[in-house]
């Protein structure tokens, strides 16, 4: 079916809804049920491409914002999925294999990264790619990270980078710190294995290191140069630094983790332990 038929047919579910007792329903929620509609019916299969804004613009009485508004909906509910400079796909079975790089979170498994939209009562989908794993030295000039310090076991460490994206919203990035007398091996890991993993969950079942409390501390910082170039910022631009502290058996410390995220994102929800 042509992508012009396709966006008639998603102008006249829309058109249709006012009709039925829902012309006090916002439009942003008309329009996105409508597409909902359409999916659900066959007209979009999984993998295949939404019609873009300009077309939607083109067939509907809706604004651009609107617009914009209904396909995030969709986003959040995990129903649809964007790949930049291609557009906005129809998400499948198995939304783990809709992405190349980049694998969803379980959201069972979600701990840290709970995020929710304004209009969303259920969390919003997260998608890791792992960027880097490698062995750090914590000592420079003499001085400890807060890292290191924490962990405090010995002077090699595992820090495993990634890339988090939050329903297409914005992106964040994430560092991972380990001691390296106990998980030098997963320098052997690849990056498509530990994408999209809960880290705390894959060392619970592989190494015997279930992580039973956190210590959160969160600020606002002027970004690291880097870390403005990873999330698009200018450089200089500031943004949320978020530590995670995990604690397991007898309280020890177990991992540490460095969350930075751009201005303007959305609320975060904390817990210190496991629900």
């Amino acid at each position: 079916m042509s992508e012009t038929l396709n966006t008639s047919s998603i102008a006249q579910r829309f058109s249709q809804s006012s009709t039925f007792g829902m012309e006090r329903v916002p439009k942003y929620l008309r329009l996105s049920n409508a597409m909902l509609d359409a999916i659900e019916s066959g007209e979009f299969r999984p993998g295949s491409r939404m019609p873009g804004e300009r077309d939607l613009m083109e067939s509907l009485p809706v604004s651009l914002g609107t617009i914009q508004k209904a396909m995030n909906a969709l986003v959040d509910q995990g129903v649809v999925f964007r790949r930049p400079g291609m557009g906005t796909f129809v998400a499948g079975a198995n939304p783990r294999a809709d992405r190349t790089d980049e694998k969803m979170v379980a959201k069972d498994d979600l701990v840290h990264f709970r995020f929710r939209s304004d209009n969303s009562q259920s969390l919003l989908p997260i998608y890791l790619q792992v960027e880097s794993i490698v062995k750090i030295d914590a000592e420079t000039e003499g001085l400890k990270p807060p890292w290191a310090e924490f962990l405090n076991s010995g002077k090699s460490f595992v820090r495993i980078e990634r890339i988090m994206n939050v329903a297409d919203r914005f992106k964040g990035v994430t560092r991972f710190y380990l001691p390296f007398e106990r998980y030098g091996s997963l320098l052997k890991r690849t990056h498509e294995e530990l994408s999209g993993l809960t880290l705390r969950e894959f060392l619970n079942k592989s190494y015997n290191m279930p992580t039973l409390r956190f210590e959160h501390q969160v600020q606002c910082v002027r970004l690291a140069p880097d870390v403005c170039e990873k999330l698009g910022l200018a450089k200089g631009s500031f943004g949320t630094f978020w530590q995670v502290l995990g604690r397991s058996y007898r309280d020890a410390p177990a991992t540490y983790q460095q969350v930075f995220l751009p201005p303007g994102h959305l609320p975060i929800e904390l817990s210190e332990k496991l629900e």
